[in-house]
């Protein structure tokens, strides 16, 4: 069944996993549970912000280039993170670093423990939490509370943000096997989202 791009709000199918299409003759719904990884430049000539090589954008540009991605979309992307280019040194050398084998055991016990926490719903892991059932199993410390609450003041967070910073600081903390989400579990949560001048 064609569709434009038109009948499709793009947000709804990352929040809900399905996409539903109307037409005359009848509505399909199809699944639709992924997860986007997407990558940009910070600028149409690659450079702003480079310690090196200079950007040569017009502010106009660089701010015209960011638009070019919804702000509702942006809100739905829950960890953004700035790469800095590559040096030389680092792509020549031999760098010591974690295998996947190690980043894989991490993660499953990560899952392991959502999957106990979950055992009595339809849920499988922290980004099926809907905005009710946070409120239930993930209890805030006064602290955390504050943190957010500053947080949604200083960086304008919307209401889905909240609860997906929520979620985020929740895996952190079962990366970390920690029973209850901290304070230090918000602020990195936080860290992960795009900075304001940014978008």
């Amino acid at each position: 069944m064609p569709c434009s791009l038109k009948t499709i709000y793009y947000g709804q199918p990352i929040e809900d996993g399905i996409v539903t299409i109307s037409r005359a003759a009848g509505t399909i719904t199809y699944p639709a549970k992924f997860v986007l990884v997407a990558a940009s430049n910070p600028c149409p000539c690659g450079f702003l912000g480079d310690p090196v090589k200079r950007c040569h954008c017009m502010p106009g540009q660089i701010s015209q280039y960011k638009k070019r991605i919804s702000g509702p979309i942006i809100d739905r992307i829950d960890l953004h993170i700035d790469l800095p280019p590559v040096q030389v040194e680092k792509l020549t050398g031999k760098i010591q670093s974690e295998s996947s084998k190690i980043v894989k055991n991490r993660v499953q016990k990560a899952r392991d423990i959502q999957t106990r926490r979950f055992k009595k719903t339809n849920m499988v892991c922290n980004s099926d939490l809907s905005t009710k059932v946070i409120k239930e199993l993930i209890p805030l410390s006064t602290k955390c509370q504050t943190l957010l609450r500053q947080a949604v003041s200083t960086m304008h967070l919307s209401a889905r943000t909240y609860y997906r910073t929520i979620k985020v600081a929740r895996t952190i903390a079962d990366l970390e096997k920690e029973q209850n989400v901290s304070v230090s579990h918000v602020a990195e949560a936080l860290q992960y989202r795009p900075k304001e001048e940014n978008w």
